[in-house]
């Protein structure tokens, strides 16, 4: 390999998680997004809470990767633009962002507990959530100040992070090397350490989660043999169906973790063993591990999307994915389609507004004009009553309206509509009486 094709690969390496970086962010924002968009009940979940966390620390991780084109020292052969300060600040970021691996562990263990324990979700946020919670985020916060206190993060050929320095030291005599011995185990304690914890925790749990169901499922096939009660094959089809999709999800998010972090792995071993540092290996590192966050939003989605998929076949893959991440009404629908939906229905109820106020206003026309009529009625029975004549003389004409309204119940109906009540024209006939009537029987007197 020749001089110039190792810069390539360097540089590269130092470039392409300008992308991947992104990537991760976009990914691990996402389902920060959708968790807090739906918080009044996914923050009741442990599991909810354990994947918010590792997406914090993956984007406080993939930023850092993602900028180390500015952080990583100047003058070592690619074209960065950072010094000793950045350099230190690119170690202390890196260490604190292995909180998001260390968080696999936790998520694994939780599901193994839930399963295989049968723990119930408050036992398990009581009991173990919040000292898990504690143990990450106090250690490798203390990992990443005390390494920038003594001077531990200096540049590996790749990026800035455990390694003896200053960069080159051990291709020079009249340079001393600070933790030329013990940098390997400052490596082990701080990073590899957790990571290898994580890599046997995470085998061992959902090892056991699968043999837990594999033994679930064949209880259930012995039981569909025998007269079981439907109703308890009912019970232990879902328990078993559950507990299957459980595993899937972890399996998934096991998958994440290996493809992102076993890189490191390999060049610990590799570094350990030869001491050599291969810059193919440093280029995988730089690639796949910024990328978790990206591999988890879609693993994080994948629940919610089949099932939506199944209510809304007709939907397109675009609009699912925003039914996924998208806050919704409860109904299946993303604020962004109800607010459409308000949109539509504010300009017909506008369009209806209008109309039915014109409605109103002849109906109040209306019970006006009616209430004239029944005044009028009235004077005309007060002067037949007040007048004599003969019987023989013709009688004034009375004028009525078609459902005889009573003059005192229209009087009353004025009073309403003109304090803005609608009567809509509904008139009860009963106990109403008729004013030509009145006035036969004030004749006859």
């Amino acid at each position: 390999m020749t001089m110039n094709t190792a810069t390539r690969i360097r540089t590269a390496g130092i470039y392409i998680p300008l992308l991947t970086g992104t990537l991760s962010v976009i990914g691990s924002g996402s389902i920060l997004y959708s968790i807090w968009a739906r918080r009044s009940t996914k923050l009741k979940d442990p599991q909810h809470r354990i994947l918010g966390m590792m997406s914090i620390f993956d984007i406080l991780y993939s930023i850092n990767k993602a900028l180390m084109f500015l952080t990583y020292p100047a003058g070592l052969g690619v074209p960065t633009f950072g010094n000793v300060a950045t350099c230190s600040l690119q170690g202390f970021f890196t260490q604190f962002g292995y909180a998001a691996g260390s968080y696999n562990l936790v998520l694994s263990l939780y599901y193994f507990l839930i399963i295989n324990k049968g723990m119930k979700k408050e036992e398990f946020a009581r009991v173990w959530e919040k000292v898990l919670h504690a143990i990450i985020v106090i250690c490798h916060l203390t990992f990443a100040i005390v390494g920038v206190a003594i001077g531990l993060f200096n540049p590996t050929p790749g990026f800035c992070y455990i390694t003896p320095g200053p960069y080159g030291c051990k291709n020079d005599p009249n340079v001393t090397c600070r933790f030329e011995t013990t940098a390997s185990y400052f490596y082990e304690a701080f990073a590899q350490g957790w990571i290898q914890l994580a890599y046997v925790v995470i085998i061992v749990t959902n090892l056991l989660i699968w043999l837990f169901v594999r033994r679930q499922e064949k209880e259930m096939e012995k039981y569909k043999t025998r007269s079981v009660a439907a109703e308890q094959l009912s019970d232990m089809e879902k328990k078993s169906s559950y507990a299957r999709s459980v595993f899937v999800q972890s399996i998934l998010y096991v998958g994440a973790f290996f493809l992102s972090w076993s890189w490191a792995t390999i060049f610990h071993l590799v570094w350990w063993i030869t001491g050599v540092s291969s810059p193919w290996i440093t280029l995988l590192i730089n690639t796949f591990l910024p990328l978790q966050g990206f591999f988890n939003a879609f693993i994080y989605a994948r629940p919610r999307y089949i099932r939506l998929k199944k209510k809304n076949g007709h939907m397109g893959f675009r609009q699912l994915i925003k039914l996924v991440f998208l806050p919704d009404d409860g109904r299946g629908r993303s604020r962004s389609t109800v607010a459409n939906q308000d949109r539509n229905s504010t300009l017909r109820n506008s369009s209806t507004d209008e109309v039915g106020s014109d409605r109103n206003v002849s109906k109040k026309d209306s019970n006006m004009f009616k209430s004239f009529l029944s005044s009028l009625n009235r004077k005309n029975n007060r002067e037949a009553s007040n007048t004599s004549v003969s019987v023989t003389e013709p009688k004034e004409k009375t004028i009525t309206w078609s459902d005889n309204k009573p003059a005192q119940e229209a009087d009353e109906e004025e009073g309403k509509t003109e304090e803005g009540e609608d009567t809509n024209g509904d008139v009860s006939p009963e106990g109403s009486s008729n004013p030509a009537v009145e006035e036969e029987k004030s004749e006859e007197g």
